[in-house]
């Protein structure tokens, strides 16, 4: 059993870089899709302002889609990792060690709103305040992101004997008078 340490959630650097990876990767897929569609729609003959509104939706609602599919449906079909996260050797916890359930995810995904404020500022200065280097969809949803190799079958938080470890319980010793099971004494 590994506890949430120091050396597991000090990640900040690593989460700013994996942040600006997951969300160039959205935009480059956005914009190839989006190019595609323009080069789609001028053969089909469109053109004009309605041509350029168009493609806005598609570029739009293509990073959407992308920004869900890598935010909520990736992490929790992969042990918790995005696409940023598996470059920069990270992932996802629940504060119990487990893979967060997909409501769990999808509030880390909403939370964007409140984390997202001021290009991530908001979230980066929640992340060095928090004790275990959480932003405001982490401290929600009851998640951290810790470095990948501490295991999702590992819990991160120590269990209900802190951290005295396992007590083993003494075998009693059959002594004479008593019965065994098989009717001997």
């Amino acid at each position: 059993m590994t506890a949430l340490t120091a050396a597991t959630t000090r990640v900040t650097p690593r989460r700013c870089a994996q942040w600006a990876l997951d969300l160039f990767a959205v935009l480059v897929v956005s914009t190839l899709i989006t190019v595609g569609s323009l080069f789609l729609l001028v053969k089909a003959g469109a053109h004009g302002r309605g041509l350029g509104n168009v493609l806005g939706g598609v570029f739009l609602g293509s990073a959407f889609v992308l920004q869900v599919v890598n935010e909520i449906l990736l992490p929790r079909r992969n042990g918790g990792r995005t696409v940023g996260m598996l470059a920069f050797g990270l992932r996802t916890l629940t504060l119990e060690g487990t893979l967060p359930s997909w409501k769990q995810f999808l509030v880390r995904y909403l939370l964007w709103v409140v984390d997202g404020l001021f290009w991530g500022l908001v979230a980066l200065v929640v992340v060095c305040c928090t004790r275990y280097r959480q932003r405001v969809g982490d401290l929600a949803a009851r998640t951290v992101v810790v470095r990948s190799t501490v295991s999702v079958d590992e819990p991160v938080l120590p269990g209900p004997d802190g951290e005295l470890g396992a007590v083993a319980q003494p075998e009693l010793p059959l002594g004479a008078g008593q019965v065994r099971l098989d009717g001997r004494e």
